[in-house]
C-alpha cells in the first residue's frame, strides 16, 4: 500500500479546523462573533434569501447528479466524484452532530429542531464542498467556485442566521474532509 504524503494545504486545513473547533468549544469566539454580527447590517431581502438558497440541498442534489452524469459519459465514477458525494453525506452528518453537540443559538431565531442551532453552517458547508469538488475537477473554475462558497457564507452572515465562527468552520471543514476522503480513496492531496 502506497503511503500518502500529507501536504501543507491539508496540514493547514487540519490546523484551521482544529483551531476554530477549540475556539468554539472554549467560548473564545463569542466576542468576535458578536462584534461581527453587530457591525453587519441585516439584509433580509428576497434577493438575499434567493441567493442563500444556493447553499441548500435543492442546489447540492442537482450538482451531485451532474457530477455522476459527467462521469457516466466517461464510463466510470471517478475517485473525485466518489469523494465529493461521500464527503457531502458524511460532512452533513457531522454538521448535524456538531449542531446538536454545541447547541449554539443563532443570532436571530431561525429554523426548528436541530436547524435552530448555529454552529456550524450547513449552507456554507454545502457550498464549500461543491467548491472543493469543482476546484479539483475543473481547476480553471476554482476562483468562481470559491467566490460562490464565500458568497453563500456572506449571505448567512447578512441574514444574521449564523455567526462568523459558524461559516469559517464550514469553509475550512468541507475542503479538509474532501481532501481526506479523496486520499483515502486512492487520490492525492492537491
Amino acid at each position: 500500500m502506497e503511503r500518502v504524503k500529507f501536504d501543507t494545504k491539508f496540514t493547514a486545513l487540519t490546523a484551521g479546523v482544529l483551531i476554530v473547533l477549540v475556539l468554539q468549544a472554549t467560548g473564545l469566539l463569542h466576542g468576535i462573533n458578536e462584534w461581527v454580527n453587530l457591525k453587519l447590517p441585516l439584509v433580509d431581502t428576497p434577493l438575499m434569501n434567493f441567493l442563500t438558497a444556493f447553499g441548500g440541498d435543492l442546489f447540492l442534489i442537482p450538482v451531485i447528479g451532474l457530477s455522476f452524469y459527467f462521469d457516466w459519459r466517461s464510463g466510470k465514477v471517478s475517485p473525485k466524484t466518489l469523494a465529493f458525494v461521500l464527503s457531502a453525506i458524511m460532512g452533513l452528518a457531522a454538521v448535524g452532530a456538531l449542531k446538536f453537540l454545541f447547541a449554539e443559538p443563532r443570532p436571530i431565531p431561525y429554523g426548528s429542531g436541530i436547524g435552530a442551532y448555529a454552529f456550524p453552517s450547513g449552507h456554507t458547508f454545502r457550498a464549500a464542498i461543491i467548491a472543493s469538488y469543482a476546484t479539483d475537477r475543473w481547476k480553471k473554475l476554482a476562483p468562481l467556485a470559491w467566490i460562490y462558497a464565500v458568497g453563500i457564507a456572506l449571505t448567512r452572515l447578512f441574514l444574521h442566521v449564523h455567526w462568523l465562527g459558524d461559516v469559517l468552520f464550514s469553509l475550512l471543514f468541507a475542503p479538509w474532509l474532501y481532501l481526506l476522503l479523496k486520499s483515502l480513496l486512492g487520490g492525492k492531496f492537491q
